[in-house]
């Protein structure tokens, strides 16, 4: 059975400045919509957390399993964002999750593009990043789950930091750890050479669907817009800019 630490929140709310830590919910539905609906009443930077969400959502809208207490389910909001710097958001926060997972278990991961975690081929954390509004600044809201203690993900092919990392593992470490490496990431000006080092590598065979079909590809690059290069089955280079690409030995 898991030794499954709590979060503390006193510890957090003050290690984690500047951050602003505002509540850790037992049980919410989700922490993206908690923070797109107070955001006009909320500070900059400011996160929530929570131990158990029922409505928890990834990209394309999609559901996902948030059981009570075995993973870090967590939202926070940037006010007046510049809308170019998105690309750069959606990788730093891969990039710090990656980071971590380095820095404190000694674990190498790969970024599946944009920005799912992965070990061993097998989702570990999601991200979701949501805009308020469009427009040359907007506020922004980041989410993600990070599968922390073990767990049974029945038909998914996901795993936990526990299946890999057997020992003690303390979700207020790795929480500051996190926002710590986010915070200098936000600022880099090397953000896509370093991304590269850490993504699904050149070479590698995905399958993704362009215009309702279902199509081998291989990838080639990220380039600075943030878009993925691969190359199709005749030898042409295609831009992926927001399809859903899967990893052919997922398959």
């Amino acid at each position: 059975m898991s030794n499954i630490i709590p979060y503390n929140f006193d510890y957090l709310r003050e290690k984690l400045l500047p951050w602003q830590l505002l509540a850790i919910f037992d049980d919410i539905p989700s922490t993206n919509s908690y923070l797109k609906e107070h955001a006009s009443s909320l500070q900059n930077k400011t996160l929530v957390l929570a131990n158990q969400q029922s409505s928890g959502r990834g990209r394309f809208q999609r559901q996902f399993k948030s059981d009570r207490d075995k993973g870090i389910y967590c939202s926070f909001l940037l006010k007046n964002y510049d809308a170019k710097l998105l690309t750069q958001l959606s990788f730093a926060c891969a990039l710090a999750l990656a980071i971590s997972m380095h820095d404190l278990y000694s674990l190498k991961t790969q970024i599946k593009w944009p920005n799912d975690l992965l070990i061993k081929d097998k989702k570990l954390a999601g991200i979701l990043i949501e805009s308020l509004h469009t427009g040359e600044h907007m506020d922004v809201v980041v989410g993600f789950g990070l599968n922390v203690y073990h767990q049974n993900f029945d038909t998914l092919n996901a795993l936990s930091l526990e299946d890999v990392y057997p020992q003690a593992i303390d979700r207020n470490t790795l929480l500051m750890h996190f926002f710590k490496t986010l915070d200098q990431l936000m600022v880099s000006t090397d953000i896509t050479v370093l991304y590269r080092t850490w993504m699904v590598p050149s070479g590698e065979s995905l399958y993704t669907s362009i215009e309702g079909i279902k199509t081998m590809v291989k990838v080639i690059d990220i380039q600075e817009n943030g878009t993925l290069l691969v190359r199709m089955q005749d030898g042409t280079e295609r831009s992926l800019f927001n399809e859903e690409i899967q990893i052919q030995s997922n398959l």
